[in-house]
């Protein structure tokens, strides 16, 4: 009877274990406590911190888009160029495509209000570290920022419905020529360029903590660094474009980098452009 007792024991712990490694493997692990939570000044300081040299050094590389030209009348906010941003908290190609985005707008500004995100545990390089714009303010002299996550962890659950005005540029601008259209990440600045048919690269930070990500930043010769780095650039300069500026950060090397980008990789659009899950269509009251 004591034995039977003791392998019903070992039974039930065995199972216990495994039931807890495998929520731990799909639900984010160690680091499922941070989503929501305050960015810490350490791992901001690593994001907004790249020194002008290490950007310099970087320019664009192999393997990063640049935001296409667009055209269409100047979409400003508060008198100033407005770069909207549309994405998804459950999205992996939003979750790189923020810390570029992050970096690029820290140029002219400055964030309070980011919290830490993981992207969805159950679609591809899930849990990828990042954050999200949910509750985050933007203050700058130079441009306004609307960062607007339309979609939670869950791809179903529609968090920040778009207004008729996202709505209708979402539907003029986030086009490919592959045909594929309505997908995120979407950033639109100011209705002259657009990132528009997904993220700038193809980069998977799944394996990787915020820590891991952002220490790396000033590092030249990480790919990390490259490619993060290297579309922070690219939407510096198409800010400086936009904003006509001369002075920081608009006379230093990076941020006046060609957006034609002739050498890049081409990517394939599966590989950085999510599909908007039926809920938008509902959201927007076209199903």
């Amino acid at each position: 009877m004591r034995r039977l007792t003791i392998i019903v024991v070992v039974a039930v712990i065995a199972v216990s274990l495994a039931v807890g490694v495998y929520f731990a493997l799909n639900n984010g692990g160690p680091y499922e406590s941070y989503v929501y939570k305050p960015v810490s000044s350490a791992i901001l300081g690593d994001i907004t911190g790249v020194s002008n040299s290490t950007l310099s050094e970087i320019g664009v590389p192999n393997g990063v888009i640049s935001p296409a030209s667009i055209s269409g009348s100047r979409l400003t906010l508060n008198g100033l160029p407005e770069i909207l941003y549309i994405g998804g908290d459950y999205c992996p190609y939003c979750a790189v495509e923020r810390w570029s985005l992050i970096m690029a707008l820290s140029r002219f500004g400055q964030f309070s209000g980011l919290t830490y995100m993981l992207s969805s545990s159950t679609d591809v390089n899930p849990n990828s570290p990042t954050f999200s714009f949910s509750s985050a303010n933007y203050t700058s002299k130079h441009i306004a920022f609307v960062g607007v996550e339309e979609f939670g962890r869950d791809p179903g659950t529609v968090t920040q419905p778009l207004t008729t005005q996202q709505q209708s540029l979402i539907s003029q601008y986030d086009t490919c020529g592959s045909g594929s259209s309505g997908g995120i990440p979407f950033v639109d600045i100011a209705n002259v360029y657009a990132v528009n048919c997904g993220a700038q690269s193809v980069l998977d930070i799944s394996n990787k903590n915020w820590t891991e990500v952002a220490s790396v930043l000033n590092t030249p010769g990480s790919n990390v660094a490259q490619l993060i780095d290297g579309a922070a650039n690219a939407l510096i300069s198409a800010i400086c474009n936009v904003t006509g500026q001369t002075t920081y950060p608009c006379n230093q090397p990076y941020a006046t980098v060609a957006l034609t980008n002739p050498g890049s990789v081409a990517h394939s659009t599966s590989d950085v452009f999510a599909a908007i899950p039926a809920s938008r269509q509902t959201s927007a009251g076209l199903a």
